[in-house]
């Protein structure tokens, strides 16, 4: 039985995408596990959020093919998780058919609903990795002080 992290989004910005409900195992998280940031305990807190609040946006994630793949790691080496394929294996990088769902915007949040046994997550289908990267500010700005700053002291 599935069971879904959905989202509360409730902003126009997200109206002009399609959500849908994604099998987790079938998304590519491109960002690394984040445990710590800003001195806080980052991955922690939100784990808690989730749990207490759900997931207040989608995650964002773009149809890309094999050769966009190779191109973002390149681009962003070890920014991002490794290749869901390995290079000249099946499928190999040159594959234009061969569509990969990759999340360009809420990894963590990914991560983090498999980890608490989620089967399906609500995500953004976005038309591009850099439109998914620019939406990153507007996703995270409501957060900002809550994980992405650190203490005034």
């Amino acid at each position: 039985m599935a069971k879904t992290l959905k989202c509360k989004y409730n902003d126009k910005l997200w109206n002009i995408y399609d959500i849908v409900e994604l099998p987790i195992d079938e998304i590519w998280g491109t960002a690394p596990i984040i445990e710590d940031m800003s001195n806080k305990p980052f991955r922690k807190n939100l784990i808690e959020d989730i749990k207490k609040d759900g997931m207040h946006f989608p995650i964002m994630v773009v149809e890309t093919n094999g050769r966009q793949c190779y191109d973002a790691k390149q681009k962003y080496q070890d920014k991002i998780t490794p290749l869901p394929f390995v290079r000249g294996g099946t499928p190999g990088v040159n594959n234009d058919i061969i569509i990969y769902k990759s999340c360009w915007g809420g990894s963590q949040r990914l991560s983090i609903a498999k980890e608490l046994g989620y089967t399906h997550i609500d995500a953004a289908i976005l038309p591009s990795i850099q439109e998914a990267i620019d939406c990153q500010k507007y996703m995270r700005e409501p957060f900002m002080q809550r994980y992405y700053l650190a203490e005034k002291k």
